[in-house]
């Protein structure tokens, strides 16, 4: 058996779920006593909420408030920004997004731009494109933390966006989903060059249309994945032997109850083996 390092971060892409209550909050909690509790589980979150909405300046000074000092939030960018303007012409949006998330301070560790897969037809439809305007966003934006930059398009996983990436101290996004690498592929070709930035972001989000028609709530696995999750664990070591932070948060969509997806990464870390699936 072995501890889990201190410089592995785990947590949820989410912490409002009320499916969770009962087999992962108290019985009869009320949405206000959710982050509190949450603090009391996992050190960080990955918030996903921003993405479809800006949170108000009144909704992170709340939690800031009501989480301790070393909890550390992720922010989803808000798609208004990502993917309606596509980076040009979202200076206020930017600009007032900042000001809002002001109150998190320290506990403000990553901003994440998730962009669509963008193909030929679409507002940026070539990697040069993409790469133009994401430095020309990064350039004016001053962010108050790293930014993480996540693309779908499994064709821009190469050598130009990951020096473009590295020379500008921005973060890959690895990903575990149906339509990108597997984490062994990126592995075997890139090995230490999938570190772009000061640390790595992992994002677990699985196969969304398959568990969406299997599921409506979130409040157990339906899709058992350990042998996706096991294969993380030798990039994980490889890094955080390295002193290298790690953050890795999963999406309700990987198995179907994201906090029951991380005790199992935690399971698999400290017995060095895969679980099987459950009877």
């Amino acid at each position: 058996m072995r501890d889990l390092p201190p410089n592995l971060h785990l947590g949820t892409s989410s912490f409002s779920e009320e499916s969770w209550i009962g087999p992962f909050y108290p019985p009869g909690s009320k949405p206000a006593d959710m982050l509190p509790y949450y603090a009391t589980r996992y050190a960080t979150v990955e918030v996903d909420s921003t993405y479809y909405r800006a949170p108000s300046l009144s909704m992170c000074q709340r939690w800031a408030g009501v989480t301790p000092a070393p909890f550390r939030f992720s922010l989803k960018v808000p798609s208004d920004i990502t993917h309606k303007k596509a980076l040009v012409g979202a200076e206020a949006d930017w600009e007032a997004f900042v000001r809002n998330i002001a109150p998190l301070g320290p506990k403000l560790a990553y901003l994440v731009l998730q962009f669509p897969y963008w193909n030929l037809k679409s507002p940026i439809p070539s990697l040069k494109e993409f790469l133009a305007r994401l430095g020309a966003f990064t350039e004016k934006a001053k962010p108050p933390c790293p930014l993480v930059v996540e693309t779908r398009n499994p064709k821009w996983i190469g050598k130009d966006l990951l020096d473009f990436l590295r020379e500008r101290r921005l973060i890959l996004a690895l990903q575990d989903q149906q339509w990108m690498p597997r984490p062994a592929q990126l592995w075997e070709k890139w090995v230490e060059a999938l570190k772009t930035g000061k640390d790595l972001y992992i994002r677990m989000l699985g196969e969304r249309d398959r568990i969406d028609a299997l599921t409506k709530t979130w409040d157990k696995i339906v899709i058992d994945r350990s042998a996706q999750t096991a294969e993380w664990i030798p990039i994980l070591e490889r890094f955080l032997s390295q002193e290298q932070d790690v953050s890795m948060y999963f999406n309700n969509h990987f198995e179907g109850h994201a906090p029951e997806s991380i005790e199992k990464l935690k399971r698999t870390w400290k017995t060095g083996f895969t679980e099987p699936p459950p009877p």
